[in-house]
Formats: C-alpha cells, sequence, structure tokens
C-alpha cells in the first residue's frame, strides 16, 4: 500500500517568482524509509514542506492512504503523520519532559490535560532514546543535537504512521548524527512507519537502505533503492 503519492507537483513562493518543484511524481509504500537527496537549493525542504501541509503547491495533488491532503482535517493529520523541522529551537523555557508530552496531545481533547496514560508514553520514548536522564532539564539547557533527539522522540510520542523529517542530521556533529541515524533505523525496523527524511548527505542513506529520491533543479532525476542510485558517478 502507498502511504504517501505526489502526482505532478510544481510549486512557486508566490506570483512571478521562479518555479521551485516541478512535475514531481514520488510515491511511499507503507513501512518504508525514504530518503530525498540533493545539493543545497535542489527543492528537498520546499518538498518536505508540501507534504507536512505547510506549502499549498501550483499544481498537482498530495494523497495520504489514497486520501487528498487537502480533505484531510487538521487534527486528522496530526494522528497520521508526524513533521520534524531543520534546525528545530523549541521553546527553551519547557522541560524535556513538558515538551515530549505536547507530542500526545493529538489524542486529547481541546480542555484536557495529558494524563497517566500519555505521561507513560512519554516514559517509555525518552527511556527508549536515552534522554530520560535529563528530563527535567530545559530545553535551553540542552546542546543542538540533544534538542533534535528530544524533537524526534516528541514525534514518536505522537504515534503517527508517517514521519517526515526535514535534514535531521543538519549541523549535528558526527557524533549525533551516528546517533539521530541510529534512532530512525530502529524506528523503521521495530515501529514499521513510513519515514521520509530528506539530506545532502548520501551516506546517510545507505546507512538506513533507504529508497532514495535523487532531486536537482526542483525535479527527480532519478529513484531506486540506495545501493542502487548512490554509486561513485
Amino acid at each position: 500500500m502507498k502511504a504517501i503519492e505526489l502526482h505532478d507537483i510544481s510549486f512557486s513562493y508566490g506570483k512571478n517568482k521562479p518555479i521551485v518543484l516541478s512535475g514531481i511524481d514520488m510515491g511511499c509504500d507503507e513501512g518504508t524509509v525514504n530518503t530525498l537527496i540533493g545539493l543545497n537549493g535542489c527543492g528537498k525542504t520546499t518538498l518536505i514542506k508540501i507534504l507536512a501541509g505547510l506549502g499549498k503547491p501550483i499544481s498537482g495533488s498530495v494523497s495520504y492512504y489514497s486520501r487528498d491532503l487537502n480533505d484531510i482535517s487538521y487534527n486528522d493529520r496530526s494522528k497520521l503523520f508526524s513533521y520534524v523541522q531543520q534546525n528545530n529551537n523549541p521553546l527553551s523555557d519547557y522541560k524535556v519532559r513538558e515538551y515530549i508530552l505536547f507530542g500526545t496531545a493529538n489524542r486529547l481533547d481541546v480542555s484536557e490535560s495529558p494524563g497517566k496514560e500519555e505521561i507513560e508514553i512519554a516514559e517509555r520514548q525518552m527511556e527508549r532514546f536515552g534522554i530520560d536522564r535529563f528530563r527535567d532539564k530545559k530545553l535551553g539547557e540542552l546542546s543542538g543535537g540533544e534538542r533534535q533527539i528530544v524533537s524526534i522522540c516528541s514525534s514518536m510520542a505522537q504515534n503517527t504512521k508517517v514521519v517526515i523529517l526535514d535534514e535531521p542530521c543538519s549541523a549535528l556533529d558526527i557524533v549525533n548524527q551516528d546517533k539521530v541515524l541510529s534512532i530512525l533505523k530502529s524506528i523503521a525496523e521495530e515501529d514499521s512507519k513510513t519515514i521520509i527524511l530528506s539530506t545532502h548527505n548520501p551516506n546517510h542513506a545507505l546507512y538506513l537502505d533507504s529508497n532514495v529520491f535523487l532531486l536537482k533543479g526542483g525535479k527527480i532525476i532519478d529513484s531506486g533503492s540506495a545501493k542502487d542510485i548512490i554509486v561513485p558517478d
């Protein structure tokens, strides 16, 4: 089953502005890891934002499980996919455990507060990703890599079928890149979620054994398995 399908997507940031994406067709099977690869400025982040419903294409359609994104309410979107933005800088005064709990908000009514079940979900995710040791630290006290892991952890507490990440390893050192990629690999293998992420580093796609969509000049110029696409040429 296709978890995500894009048909003939074109996008511009405004009238008389250049076309950033043109004729994008792609599909991601349920339970797969998918990587958007290309140099800076090729359209990766724009495409990620369109997938997350943060940009409206000038043509084409985005579908999740055969449902047009435009027909899916914001509440239902929060249960269908989660989004981790590039260089995420969440509010610094919140404690880690509080921020993780935000991920469970899609389970609650507007007037409800997180209860025992939501707290247990947050605790499990913090323990899983090794951030329970600083659960009571404020986000502003963490390193960039630690904040990125917290953001991914919060998206997992959201418990969606699809996880969308924009350059999750951007600006991270080698150690934290390895941590983040290991987390994503475990999510794919253990939770059978559909993951789509952007990166300019082909080694990330190889490590994740992902499907690859190679972008250049706002178009997908090739696609396939990482081992077939990531070659010396």
